[in-house]
């Protein structure tokens, strides 16, 4: 008998818990009719929820950190694209002083330019190259100087000389090892 009253007198507390719970309620005015208080337990509404007027601007911060993220992948995507763009315009340049080196040659096998006016402006053309090859990736410089007829392996070998010298060992490292020995032949004669 004792293990039959048992589970009465939870349901009794139970019961007269919610009771209590429903007085409380019309007590505070917190509902006012009985159809109030069915509104009240079988809303589909989220009643946990604070009005955005009432939340503090730490629960907003999610939103900010989202936001955050979307700027930073959009950042890094144009940063990216960016790199590529000066990459590709110092490449450019260096094909032009490339084609600036080749016309030099062409007036001076016209005869247009004396010997020393040839080789004062060669000069001034090697240092813009040597700058721009300094800036320029290792593996795309190699590209470039390996192709025939941009730079004749001697323009190659003197500006390969007057680089840096980490900027042309790692420049010589991409190299063809054919190509790299050719032109370290060709600086040892200079």
């Amino acid at each position: 008998m004792k293990f039959l009253l048992v589970p009465f007198i939870i349901i009794a507390m139970c019961v007269s818990f919610a009771a209590a719970l429903v007085g409380m309620l019309f007590l505070t005015g917190t509902v006012q009719t009985p159809q109030e208080l069915r509104d009240l337990f079988q809303t589909a509404a989220d009643t946990t929820r604070l009005a955005d007027e009432l939340t503090l601007r730490e629960d907003k911060l999610e939103s900010v950190f989202e936001q955050a993220a979307e700027f930073k992948q959009r950042y890094e995507e144009d940063l990216r694209q960016a790199g590529q763009l000066r990459d590709s315009l110092l490449v450019e340049q260096v094909k032009n002083g490339a084609r600036k080196d080749s016309l030099l040659r062409w007036e001076k096998d016209l005869g247009r330019l004396s010997d020393s006016t040839f080789q004062v402006r060669q000069e001034e053309n090697l240092k813009d190259l040597i700058t721009l090859y300094n800036k320029i990736k290792p593996a795309k410089a190699a590209e470039i100087l390996q192709q025939k007829g941009e730079l004749s392996d001697t323009s190659v070998a003197r500006l390969i000389k007057k680089l840096q010298p980490s900027q042309m060992a790692k420049i010589m490292g991409y190299m063809k090892p054919e190509y790299a020995a050719h032109l370290t032949r060709i600086i040892q004669e200079l």
